[in-house]
C-alpha cells in the first residue's frame, strides 16, 4: 500500500491511494476527523510519496524512505513541503502563562510543556505566504506540498485569503488541510475541498489492536477506553492521570444531577473543572461530552459505553437524567469547547456547564 498502515483508518488510506495511483489526486483536501486519529500522519506520507525519488508517479509502491527526499519529508525540511501551523506568541517565554481572561495577542492557554504559548489562529500573513509558494515551480521535487495543521484554528481573514488558492490552484501544487472540527471552517473553504473522513475506532477493536502489538490486555482495554478509541492518544497517555481526572468529571456530574442539593458544591467543583488552564477545561469538557454521551446511550439501552468500566453508574446517570435531557447537556458540552478558543473565562464556563447539569438553563 502507497502510505502504509494506518491503525483504524483503511478506508481513509485506500481513498488516498486510489487517488493517487488514478492520477487524479485532488489539489486541495480536507483531512477531517477527532484528534489523535493519525490526520497528519497520513499527510507527511502522502507528501513523502509525493516526492519519494524512488518512486514511479503512479505506482502502487510506499515512498522508500531512504532516499534524500523521504528524508527531508521526515524531517520537515524539504524544499517543497510547507508545513503551516500557530506560531508561537511574540516575545513569549516558555513559563509564561496566559491571562485567563484572554488577551488581544490571542494566545493559546494550552502550549506544550517547555513551549512557549501558541497564538490561537493561523492569521492571514502565513496564508499569503502560502498563496505565494503555491505559484511558483518546485524547487527539488515533483509538486509543492502544503499542510495547514490546524486548519480549524484559520482565523476568517486568512481563510478568506485561502480561496482564490484552493478555487484555482496555480502550478504543481497539493494542499492538505487537517481539522478536526470542520465546522469551525468557512462552507466556502469546505466546499472547495474534496473531503478525506478519519474516525475514532470502536473501542473493542482498538483495545484487541493494542493488545496484539504486545500491550496486557487490561492495560490495552483501559487505553481504549480512556482515549476514546484514537490510537494517538492510546498509546500516550497518562493512564493514571486521566483514570483519576474521569473519576473526578463523573463524580462532579453525579452530584449536579442530584439537583439543587448539588449547588451547594458548584464554586469549588467549578473552580476544580477548570484547572489551571484551557487544556484542563478542555479535557473536563471533552469527558463530560463523553460521559453524558454513555449515559444517553444507557439510557434507551442501546450501543457500548466508552467508558465500560463505568457501566453501573452511567446507566444510574442515564436513568436520572432522562436520554433527551443528557443528550442537550452532552451536545452544550461540545458548543463550549469549541468555544473556549474565544478565551472565554474558564471558572465562568464550568459554573455554567455544571449550572445546567444540575438543572439550570443550557449554556448556549
Amino acid at each position: 500500500m502507497i502510505l502504509g498502515e494506518l491503525l483504524g483508518q483503511s478506508a481513509a488510506l485506500t481513498l488516498l491511494e486510489r487517488a493517487v495511483l488514478s492520477g487524479r489526486l485532488p489539489h486541495a483536501m480536507l483531512f477531517h476527523g477527532p484528534e489523535g486519529v493519525g490526520k497528519r500522519t497520513a499527510a507527511l506520507r502522502l507528501a513523502a510519496a509525493l516526492q519519494c525519488a524512488n518512486r514511479e508517479p503512479h505506482g502502487d509502491t510506499p515512498a522508500c524512505g531512504r532516499c534524500d527526499a523521504c528524508l527531508q519529508v521526515a524531517h520537515g525540511n524539504h524544499p517543497d513541503l510547507f508545513l503551516v501551523d500557530r506560531r508561537p506568541r511574540k516575545g513569549a517565554a516558555a513559563t509564561e502563562e496566559p491571562d485567563d481572561e484572554g488577551d488581544d495577542d490571542e494566545v493559546d492557554a494550552s502550549p506544550a510543556k517547555g513551549r512557549a504559548p501558541l497564538r490561537n489562529f493561523i492569521v492571514v500573513d502565513q496564508i499569503r505566504e502560502v498563496t505565494r509558494h503555491a505559484g511558483s515551480s518546485p524547487r527539488q521535487g515533483k509538486v509543492r506540498v502544503f499542510v495547514i495543521d490546524p486548519a480549524d484554528r484559520m482565523n476568517t481573514e486568512a481563510q478568506n485569503a485561502l480561496l482564490k488558492t484552493l478555487e484555482e490552484p496555480p502550478g504543481r501544487s497539493v494542499l492538505m488541510l487537517i481539522a478536526s472540527r470542520p465546522h469551525a471552517l468557512l462552507p466556502t473553504v469546505r466546499s472547495r475541498c474534496f473531503r478525506v473522513p478519519f474516525g475514532a475506532m470502536a473501542v473493542d477493536g482498538l483495545a484487541a489492536a493494542l493488545a496484539a502489538s504486545g500491550m496486557h490486555a487490561a492495560e490495552a482495554r483501559t487505553r481504549a477506553a480512556l482515549a476514546g478509541g484514537r490510537p494517538g492518544y492510546a498509546k500516550a497517555l497518562d493512564v493514571a492521570e486521566l483514570t483519576e481526572r474521569r473519576e473526578f468529571v463523573l463524580g462532579a456530574i453525579e452530584k449536579m444531577a442530584g439537583g439543587a442539593s448539588g449547588l451547594a458544591e458548584l464554586a469549588p467543583l467549578a473552580k476544580d473543572l477548570a484547572g489551571d488552564d484551557a487544556a484542563d477545561l478542555a479535557q473536563s469538557l471533552d469527558w463530560i461530552e463523553a460521559l453524558l454521551r454513555d449515559a444517553a446511550v444507557a439510557a434507551v439501552g442501546g450501543g457500548s459505553p466508552i467508558s465500560a468500566d463505568l457501566a453501573p453508574r452511567l446507566a444510574e446517570l442515564g436513568r436520572n437524567l432522562g436520554p433527551a435531557r443528557a443528550s442537550t447537556l452532552m451536545l452544550s458540552a461540545g458548543r463550549l469547547r469549541e468555544q473556549l478558543r474565544l478565551n472565554l473565562n474558564r471558572t465562568l464556563v464550568a459554573e455554567a456547564m455544571l449550572a445546567a447539569i444540575a438543572g439550570g438553563p443550557t449554556p448556549a
